[in-house]
């Protein structure tokens, strides 16, 4: 019996389902862009934390040393240079092909076992899933220590929230469709 083959997937129209499934509003890609000079002033702190959490699991932190087992500062600062990139993406609350085709990319980097380090597997999609979940932690606390009024902050978090699962799931796509 043979499997029917898969459609192939337009990323930039998934980005755009996936942004209006979970219901991400103008009122929330305004607070997104209006939040992003916070997100920004925090997005290195942020991904040193990441970071820092990271190297407390072996598995994690493979992808991130030398071949003699110790950090590898120009690897970790190249990973954190993209992760704040990302972030400072995210602040722009794009839906723009550009955006799913650049998400879609890192997904692939992800998913696909480095060339320049054949012996490593892909990276785990729970390292991808928990990062995204800590950054949603984080900011969740920032916004409420920036942000004048809880009512803001939690319209924040939630809007952020969204864009962060909507990043997710493109994040998630080369694990998706090989599976």
């Amino acid at each position: 019996m043979s499997r029917n083959p898969r459609k192939p997937v337009s990323w930039p129209d998934r980005l755009r389902e996936v942004a209006e499934y979970v219901g991400i509003t103008e009122e929330d890609r305004i607070i997104i862009k209006d939040t992003g000079a916070i997100v920004r002033k925090y997005a290195d702190q942020l991904t040193t934390e990441v970071y820092d959490h990271i190297f407390k699991f072996a598995s994690a932190s493979q992808f991130f040393v030398k071949e003699d087992g110790s950090p590898d500062p120009k690897r970790i600062q190249d990973n954190k240079d993209s992760m704040v990139q990302w972030l400072n993406y995210l602040s722009q609350a794009p839906t723009t092909d550009a955006f799913a085709r650049y998400l879609t990319a890192v997904s692939a980097m992800h998913r696909d076992i480095p060339i320049h380090r054949p012996g490593l597997p892909s990276v785990p999609s729970q390292f991808v899933i928990g990062t995204t979940s800590y950054y949603q932690t984080r900011l969740s606390e920032i916004f409420n220590e920036e942000l004048a009024g809880l009512d803001r902050a939690a319209h924040a978090s939630a809007a952020w929230n969204k864009v962060l699962m909507v990043s997710l799931d493109i994040l998630l796509g080369a694990y998706l469709l090989d599976s």
